[in-house]
Formats: C-alpha cells, structure tokens, sequence
C-alpha cells in the first residue's frame, strides 16, 4: 500500500524486472493519445519542482511548496482504465523530501514537491541511475511522445534531478495498513469493554435484577455511577484543590506543545511566517509553547507530593491505632497496587496505537505510522515494565514504543524508590530533608556538568544540541527527578508544620456539599504575600527567559548551534549558558510551583489560588491520565491524514488546538467510562475484600466541637442529621480532648 526509502534490496533479477515495468508504463503513457487525460490529470497533480528550486537555494527551513494534489492523482486511475493500456492499471501520488535517503526526517523539515506516477514505480526507481538514463533518452530520442507526455517526463526528470542535490528521498503511495490477528482481537476488547458499559448502564435503569447478577461488573461499569464519581466535585480535600488546576491546565499544556511539534513534522508551506528570525515563532508569546515541557515537570512536582503525603498518613493512620511498618510486605503491596491501578488503561491505549490506529486513514503523510508500528513490534514488552525510557538505551523518545510514554516510566521509578524517603523520614525528618535535598543538588550539578561537556541544548531550535539531549539527558531519571524530589520536600514541610486537620477539614472530607473555604493559613498575609509573588516569578522567568535563543533561524538535524552557521542559540549562548538552561530550569519551575502552592494551600494565594481553586478544572484533573494517553493518538490520526502541509496562521492553530483539545477530552471520558473507572472499582473492591476495618475516629482539639460542626451540617443539608448518624457513625465515636475528658 506504500513504500517509503531505505527498503530492502531487491535481488538484481527481481529488480531489473520491476524496473522495466515502471519504465514500460512510462513510456506507454507518454506515448498514447489515448492517455491524454488521465496524463493531464496526472501532470497537473504533480508540483514544477524546476520553477520553485531558485526559493530552495534562499530557504534553510523547508521548501515552500505543496506535496502535490493526492485526490485529483487518485482520479486518473479511472480515466486509465478507458485508455486501454495494459502496462498502466492505477497511480498513486509519490512525494519528495519528507524522508532524507537515509531513511530518516530530512534535517530541512517539509518537503520538496509531489509526482502522481504509475503504481509501478516506487522509490527504488526513482532514485535509481537507471531511471534517470531511461528519462534523458526518452527525452532525447523521438519516440513519439505526445506534447503533455514530453512535459510530464521533463517535470519529472526535473525533479529526479532534485533529489540528487538535495539528498532527499521519495515515499510512494497511501502507506494504509491491513489488520492482523492482534488487531482484530483489540477491536473485540473494545466491543466487551463498550458491551459491558451498555449492558451495566441500561440493566441498573431498566432491570434491577438482571443488574444484581452481573456482581460487582455492574457497579463497576455503570455508566450512571462513574459518571456521578467523575463529576463529584465534593470528594477534595479543600486544602489541596488547586493541584487539580495546576494538572488539568498543565494536560492542555502538554497538547499545545505537542500539536506545534507534530505539525512542524509534518511541515508548512509558508515557514517564513512561523519560524525565526520573521516569523510568530519569535514572539514573546511563542515561549509559552516552547516552554510546554515544564508541564511534565509539574506532574512529577504533583506526584511527588501527593505519592509521599498519603503513604506517610497511611503509614501514621492504621485504623488500630498503631502505625504501619515499612517492611518486604508493604512494599510488595505498595508496588502491586501502582501497577494495578496504572497498566490496564495504559496497555490498553498502547494496543489501540499499535494496532488500531494505524488502520484509521493513509495518506501521502502516513508512512510515519510505519515507524511507531516497528517500533511496538521491537519494544512493547518494555512498557509494562516501565523502562521504555531506559530500554533501549540513548534512542530518545522519538525511538521507543508509545513515545510519550517515557514520562510513565520515570513516574514509576519514582514510585519504586519513594519508600526510602518514607523509610528515613520516621526515623528522621532532618535527614530525610537533607537526603532528598543532596540527591536533587546532585542530579542538576550532574545534569550541567553533562549538558556542558556534550554541548546538550534544551533550546527546541537547536538542531542536533537538542536531539542529543533528547537522546541522553531529557528522559533520563536521573536528570528528571528533581521535580518529584522537590513535591517530596513540600509534602515533608506541610506535614511537619500542619501535622493535623482540623475537624472541620475531617467533617469536608465524610460529608460531600460541606466543603468551606480552605482554613486560613498561619503566614503573615505579608509573608504570604512575598512568597507567592517569589514563586510566580520563578514561573515566569523559567517560560520567557529562554526567548534570546529563539530569534534565529532554526538549526537542522545535523547542525549544532555552536557552529559556524548563526542558528538557534548559537549567536547568543554560549555552552555553560545552554547547560544552564538545559539542567537548571526544571528544578527552578520546581521550587517555583513548591511556593506557590504553599501558600495556596493555605488559602492565601489571592486570585491565582482562586482560579487554581476553582471547581471547573475538577473533572479534567481527573481525565488526566487517559487525556496523557490518548492526545498524541488522536493528533496522528488527524495530521497524519493531511494531503497537504500545513499553512500557519495563529488563528487556525488555536482552533486546531482546541479540536484535539475536545477530541482528547471526549476519548478520555470514553476511556474513563469503559476501563479507568471499573478497574478502580475492581481493584478497591479486591482490597477490601476480608480486609474491612472501622475508621479511625474524628480527633477534636476542643471539647464541644464535635456537636457544634454537626448543628451546622443539620442547617447546610437540611434534614441529613439522620442520614449523617447512620451513614458516617459521627456519634460513635469517642474522643479524648486534650484535657483528658471524653466527648
């Protein structure tokens, strides 16, 4: 259905006879006036790469030209099939310049123009010294070629010629795929999982009974009750709230970088306008899409924090009042649990990449399909592993199965090693801080020292400093972790300085609708003031202040910024500033979200508290996870299906945006609804199983307090004292104030 550069030889014989099949079919369409249509059609579908190759001579960042027209190329197979000519049965549109004849990007980006040619005729053709024989003494000779034929065989000589100067490659045809056996099989998974949230929605409406036999399949895949979950917006702890604000804006953050990335794959006609030094890619306002790559950071920051704050109540809080130990036991369950709750969804949405997807369009620009595809064939086992960032090694993102991916994988690792800050953390709070502390110095010291002696960049414009940094630094672990580091530090602060809730804080979390404000905090509003304001300011520097490396054009694949052609950063920094920037930014934004959000949970963070506060960003916080999964999934499908580069103007990439944007967020629902949700459900239901312990008692600091917080439930849910008695035992419990009296 497709072939691209770089496939395997072809035996000699083999090859000579496919060879004289493209030629033949050439020399019969040029000649036959029978033909004359559907070779107008063909010729008028091909791009004149000789009146645009003076623009290729003055443009260092692509070629301004279309890829050809795919759809009127694919309407001359009709017209052919009434010319009568047996050597020609069908055509497809070949484009030139997408792949470097290495078989890799073409460091240049887009591409160089488009040839509709007989089927016959693929790369290895065109790039043959055979070919290019074939067409001069086509041309040469008088062969009775009709005047479009003569036209048609010179604009494709022309653009042979093209691709010698320019080492650029052809990829030929729709490049579609034909399901196979695991395909098929993933589609019938998706028809259960569809299936059974049918079947547990419509019986809990319509048959009780029916639904009380489908056991706990039911609850878990109602559609009513996980939607009622997923839309709860009283199940927050009212101190943390603004950590939903922070991922979901940061999940938007991420497909804004991502669709800018992917549609500077697949090229535009009119560069000049998007990248440096003329166009919007200059702007101050562009540093907020090259600075999407913070957004990771956070949710590191935000795993950090919250992975360690609720093991360490855990480990404090056993409902029979004695503290849990971290032992070989704890942490088989710790572990267990993360790669229960995680793998289902994220293997299923791996499955739906590898086999599903690619089966969705074709197109001129599909072939990248093929290389994600390869890619999961040689290293799916990797990913339910989590070390598809290390395995294999020093390939980058762009070289592993599921891509983006690498961000679960260091998210895992994490994880694993979080129990020895818990471990040193109840033996010491002092040294746990000073450890988490020096393995964060060390890792950024280590970062730098690397950046600086390989010549790393992360600036996104330059060229080959970049992809080595992609390679050997951006994935890494040990690079990365200074973020969830720093989310461990201010989980260890807040629980040393705000070692209890208050009551009221307990009663938010039982009672859903008694939500107040966030308690006041104990900073001085001043204080509170200057921290908040030092935090912003870290935000901020660490988005705009890598804007002086972006006013040049961009350096390609091969380049390095540091050389003698001025790109990228190169007239600007030098190596120790690009090292600076490539290991010091993430942990900067780090500390940066670490202040901010300690006085946001204190609720003294003024208006950016409130917005980050705010019920609106509940729901998408929660779709998070399968939004992360599913966003690059549905930007391929859609770009990849392109017949034409992209044209730039800001106003169609931000609607673009938001379409992935919905798109993203309706699967995610989907996702939600049909596996997320139920597996949650499924998994929490095994661990309780023979596992059913009371709750620990409401600790109250004053006496009285306990009737005073259920008068005011009884007066905001009118009615619900009963409910609240049975439902939550509030008057079971007994509780020693601090004056050794009971209540």
């Amino acid at each position: 259905q497709g072939s691209v550069a770089g496939s395997a030889l072809v035996k000699p014989a083999a090859w000579c006879k496919v060879m004289l099949a493209c030629t033949e079919a050439l020399a019969d369409i040029a000649r036959s006036p029978h033909a004359r249509d559907a070779l107008s059609i063909m010729h008028d579908s091909s791009t004149r790469s000789a009146d645009e190759l003076s623009s290729l001579k003055s443009l260092g960042i692509g070629f301004p030209c279309k890829m050809g027209d795919y759809d009127e190329c694919s309407a001359a197979t009709g017209l052919l099939a009434s010319a009568g000519l047996g050597s020609v049965k069908e055509v497809q549109m070949c484009v030139l310049g997408l792949l470097g004849k290495s078989g890799l990007p073409r460091p240049e980006g887009g591409g160089l123009g488009g040839l509709c040619l007989p089927t016959s005729c693929g790369p290895e053709h065109l790039q043959s010294e055979h070919f290019r024989k074939f067409l001069e003494e086509t041309l040469e000779s008088d062969m009775g070629l009709t005047d479009i034929g003569e036209r048609y065989l010179a604009n494709l000589k022309d653009t042979v010629d093209l691709s010698d100067s320019t080492s650029a490659a052809f990829t030929c045809g729709s490049h579609a795929f034909k399901p196979d056996n695991l395909s098929v099989i993933v589609a019938a998974i998706t028809i259960v999982l569809l299936f059974l949230l049918a079947i547990a929605t419509v019986t809990e409406y319509w048959f009780p009974r029916l639904h009380q036999m489908l056991g706990k399949l039911g609850p878990a895949f109602s559609a009513r009750r996980n939607l009622n979950r997923l839309f709860d917006t009283g199940r927050r702890r009212s101190e943390f709230r603004c950590l939903d604000g922070l991922r979901a804006l940061s999940m938007g953050w991420v497909v804004l970088g991502h669709e800018l990335a992917f549609e500077g794959t697949i090229g535009y006609i009119n560069p000049f306008a998007v990248f440096p030094p003329t166009g919007a890619l200059s702007g101050w306002l562009a540093q907020i899409l090259f600075s999407s790559r913070y957004a990771v950071d956070t949710f590191f920051f935000i795993s950090g924090f919250l992975v360690f704050y609720s093991a360490t109540n855990y480990l404090n809080n056993d409902a029979s009042g004695t503290k849990n130990q971290i032992d070989g036991q704890w942490v088989l369950g710790y572990t267990l649990r993360r790669w229960l709750r995680l793998t289902p969804t994220y293997m299923f949405c791996i499955l739906l990449w590898w086999k599903i997807a690619p089966l969705l369009g074709s197109g001129p620009l599909w072939f990248h399909w093929k290389s994600y595809v390869e890619l999961c064939n040689d290293f799916w086992w990797t990913n339910p592993l989590y070390i598809n960032n290390l395995v294999p090694f020093g390939q980058g993102e762009g070289r592993t199965c599921f891509f983006h991916g690498w961000y679960l994988a260091n998210d895992f690792q994490f994880y694993l090693i979080t129990p020895v800050f818990l471990l040193t953390y109840q033996q010491s709070r002092k040294w746990a801080a000073a450890l988490v502390v020096f393995i964060a110095c060390t890792s950024t010291v280590a970062a730098f020292l690397a950046a600086k002696s390989s010549g790393w960049s992360a600036a996104d414009l330059d060229g080959g400093a970049v992809a080595e940094y992609d390679r050997f630094g951006y994935i890494m672990p040990y690079f990365r972790i200074p973020a969830y580091l720093i989310g461990i530090l201010l989980a260890m602060a807040w629980l040393t300085f705000h070692p209890k809730l208050t009551a009221q804080a307990q009663l938010d979390e039982m009672v859903p609708g008694m939500r107040e404000k966030p308690r006041q905090g104990r900073i001085d509003p001043f204080m509170a003031t200057v921290i908040e304001t030092v935090g912003l300011s870290l935000l901020l520097l660490c988005v705009f202040g890598g804007i002086d490396a972006d006013q040049y054009k961009p350096c390609a694949y091969t380049m390095w910024p540091q050389g003698r052609v001025a790109c990228g950063s190169g007239p600007e920094w030098d190596t120790t500033e690009r090292a600076a920037y490539a290991s010091l930014t993430k942990p900067t934004w780090s500390v940066g979200l670490a202040l901010l959000c300690w006085v946001a949970f204190q609720g003294q963070a003024g208006i950016v508290g409130w917005l980050l506060n705010h019920d609106a960003w509940v729901v998408p916080a929660r779709l998070s996870f399968g939004m992360y999964l599913l966003h690059p999934l549905i930007i391929n499908v859609w770009f990849q299906k392109q017949t034409q580069f992209f044209r730039w103007s800001t106003v169609d990439f931000m609607l673009r945006f938001f379409g992935v944007l919905t798109g993203t967020y309706i699967a995610a629902i989907v996702l939600y609804l049909a596996l997320e949700s139920p597996c949650g459900y499924l998994l929490k239901h095994l661990r309780s199983t023979g596992n059913r312990t009371a709750p620990p008692p409401i600790s109250l600091e004053k006496p009285g307090e306990l009737s005073s917080l259920l008068k005011k439930a009884e007066e905001q849910i009118p009615g619900e004292r009963e409910g609240l008695h049975k439902k939550h035992s509030l008057y079971h419990s007994v509780e020693v104030t601090p004056d050794g009296t009971k209540e």
